[in-house]
């Protein structure tokens, strides 16, 4: 799609408050940051949309901004744009908090949570895991949210309506560093086009968009704007996705996913006992911590009478029999467990929601390919085209690319592997020490096999961070957990809560 640029500004002497944005953002993009100096930039920014939206709330409407923006993965890298979504108060106080959104992928433009979570207007989701109907209607957004913060979309370069540049110029924009720089970037722009560079800021970050949030504390601390962080915001938690990937021998790994192959059994009415979620996580996480782990890390010492008490416990708590354990060193998998949990009733199971499933073919034996709860994903997608077309009439709105893919890897650091160790924490932590002011909000889904409430529990446990400084929530539901309406409206809640405990804000704003 080829998006045509605004006309040349000055030729009305009445200017619009929308060709002053644009003013403000292209003279934001002509500046160069301090690790922008000699990156090459496009030569235009361009606001495609700005009207009035008067949901969540009719009595305070808020101006929806759809633009896009020139961002640099770091000095000479080729050019790139970024996609911004941005609702904001009318007459909104420099100090107004703005929370920059933003989903996952690598790939993934900012829709799920614009459609599912944050936006004035959400898709809903049928609750019945087995209905496939579709979205069933509208819901008001976060009213009490746009109370307190505005919100900015960012659709990272090449997703959305943004471009970024094809073969081995993409290179910096396929790396943790350049990505984060790029949304840095603009985050930087639009506000100091809002004149809002005084806003405490939120980065909310969803899937391997929380590892996003964490690069970019290094990445706003370059840009000059590190005294404005106020939280991180991460749904899905992918810092230690070292504890998530589960290769064979890191023991650690079967442990932390206890608790979800536990719920997940108490969902689907297998437990041995009368249970509830809250109730075998607990059991689950306990026994893993004083039973299990210990038991994996002695491996073939383990005496066989210990070993089958264990298989035992594992098999009252996650429905597989014992014999299962007993054979495969008292492990399952997270992408066996799916298929094996429900094997005499011919299922699998979601991947990033448990609770959804789908008949199993008799040749699958330890891993299905696809997701049976990907259904939530394609609710929140097609809505956010019908959004744009609809309701901000967007130009080329089918154009909108919800999901993009990208050729070859992408670099997590200087090793290309996305399990290898990353001390994502340790930025957190050091970021947080300099800056008394920041805090951590980490939300994960009970139905979750991907980002464990066990792996959140467990990167809390290692941490230096001190426990006034975050907060580690779970919620009904999986990957996507604001698709369950009370875990939706819970988080919108703690997210406001989470605001207004700023000890740093400034109270006559």
């Amino acid at each position: 799609m080829r998006l045509t640029p605004l006309p040349p500004l000055g030729r009305n002497k009445k200017t619009s408050p929308r060709r002053m944005a644009l003013a403000a953002i292209a003279l934001a993009a002509s500046s160069t940051g301090p690790a922008h100096a000699e990156a090459a930039k496009p030569s235009a920014a361009r606001v495609l949309v700005d009207v009035q939206v008067s949901k969540p709330d009719p009595a305070h409407p808020v101006r929806a901004e759809l633009g896009l923006v020139p961002v640099s993965a770091g000095a000479d890298s080729p050019p790139a744009t970024a996609g911004y979504l941005s609702y904001t108060r009318k007459d909104a106080k420099p100090g107004r908090p703005v929370i920059f959104a933003f989903n996952g992928g690598p790939g993934a433009s900012s829709a799920y949570l614009h459609m599912g979570l944050l936006g004035p207007v959400l898709a809903h989701v049928p609750q019945d895991p087995a209905d496939t109907s579709g979205a069933s209607a509208s819901l008001p957004g976060p009213s009490k949210l746009y109370a307190v913060a505005d919100v900015v979309f960012i659709d990272p370069p090449g997703t959305g309506f943004s471009e970024r540049p094809t073969g081995p110029a993409a290179a910096p924009y396929s790396t943790v560093e350049g990505d984060a720089n790029a949304a840095a970037d603009l985050v930087r722009q639009w506000l100091t086009a809002h004149k809002r560079l005084d806003a405490p800021v939120y980065v909310l970050g969803e899937s391997y968009g929380t590892i996003r949030a964490v690069a970019m504390l290094g990445a706003l601390d370059k840009q000059g704007l590190a005294r404005n962080l106020r939280g991180v915001v991460l749904l899905g938690q992918a810092l230690n996705m070292i504890e998530t990937s589960q290769r064979p021998d890191n023991v650690v790994t079967y442990a932390v996913s206890l608790p979800t192959l536990a719920a997940i059994t108490c969902y689907h009415g297998l437990a041995k006992s009368p249970c509830t979620a809250e109730t075998i996580t607990a059991e689950a996480a306990r026994f893993a911590r004083e039973d299990y782990l210990p038991a994996l890390y002695r491996g073939r010492d383990l005496p066989q009478a210990e070993r089958t008490r264990i298989a035992a416990r594992l098999a009252a708590l996650t429905g597989i029999p014992a014999e299962f354990y007993l054979a495969n060193d008292l492990r399952i998998s997270k992408e066996r467990f799916r298929v094996e949990l429900l094997r005499a009733q011919g299922k699998v199971m979601g991947r990033y929601d448990a609770r959804y499933l789908a008949d199993r073919p008799a040749s699958v034996i330890t891993m299905m390919p696809g997701d049976p709860s990907s259904s939530i994903s394609d609710v929140f997608g097609k809505a956010m085209t019908a959004y744009l077309a609809g309701t901000l009439k967007a130009p080329g709105a089918e154009a909108y690319k919800v999901i993009a893919r990208f050729e070859g890897g992408w670099s997590y650091g200087s090793e290309d592997s996305p399990f290898a160790d990353w001390p994502f924490m340790a930025t957190v932590e050091s970021h947080a020490a300099s800056n008394q002011c920041l805090r951590l909000f980490v939300g994960t889904g009970i139905y979750d096999t991907t980002t464990t409430i066990g792996a959140a529990d467990y990167l809390f446990a290692q941490s230096s961070l001190p426990r006034a400084r975050y907060r580690n929530e779970r919620y009904v539901g999986g990957h996507v957990f604001y698709s369950d309406d009370e875990s939706r409206a819970r988080f919108q809640s703690d997210l406001v809560d989470f605001i207004g405990a700023d000890t740093c804000k400034d109270t006559s704003q």
